[in-house]
């Protein structure tokens, strides 16, 4: 059972570091060669990233916390560096949900999802993979809101989503927990739900 700050995954995965790019791709070096400042860089450098077709409309940018880890900067960095971007119109964000390619009007990607779907199959992926096995508590509101920069609301949307589809049983004042694999959706089904929820946040 996972308690207090020590609350973690079962196999010590780190979410924050798989996010994005995935974990062990090693930080891009923009800190030779030109006088711009250094979140100047990193904007030309994502702006590049676009003008080249890596990136399309309605992709998804890294998070402030994905871009200081990918170019290995401050967090103030890479804030300004989606400030740059957003003033240049390449890219706008969307609360709750992050950063994407294009100015506000454009149609998001099909694979972007709002963030506590994010959270939902993140957690139902571990879980049907063992690393977070029956009877075992996932991890707390406030941890996933942490991890996923996102409300402990959104957090709980997600949650809300695993316990729907029997994934987990809530305990009150307790936590969360993982049910026996017979009472988990198949994939087929998962998928379905993925889709009906995505559909409903849309027509809002």
């Amino acid at each position: 059972m996972m308690t207090g700050g020590n609350e973690a995954v079962p196999g010590g995965q780190d979410w924050v570091r798989e996010s994005g790019r995935g974990p062990g791709r090693p930080p891009r070096d923009l800190s030779q060669g030109d006088e711009d400042p250094l979140y100047v860089r990193i904007a030309n450098d994502i702006e590049k990233q676009i003008r080249q077709g890596k990136l399309v409309p309605g992709d998804r940018i890294g998070s402030e916390t994905e871009l200081a880890k990918r170019y290995n900067v401050s967090m103030t960095t890479s804030r300004k560096a989606h400030e740059a971007l957003r003033t240049r119109e390449l890219a706008h964000t969307v609360p709750g949900a992050g950063t994407f390619v294009g100015p506000e009007d454009t149609t998001p990607a099909p694979a972007v999802m709002p963030a506590y779907l994010v959270i939902a199959d993140e957690l139902a992926t571990r879980i049907r993979a063992g690393d977070i096995p029956a009877g075992r508590q996932i991890p707390s509101r406030r941890l996933l809101a942490r991890r996923f920069e996102t409300s402990l609301v959104t957090a709980g949307e997600a949650t809300a989503v695993l316990r729907e589809k029997g994934w987990v049983y809530t305990v009150a004042d307790t936590g969360s927990f993982v049910t026996p694999a017979e009472r988990w959706p198949s994939e087929q089904e998962w998928q379905k739900t993925i889709a009906r929820h995505r559909g409903r946040r849309e027509e809002r």
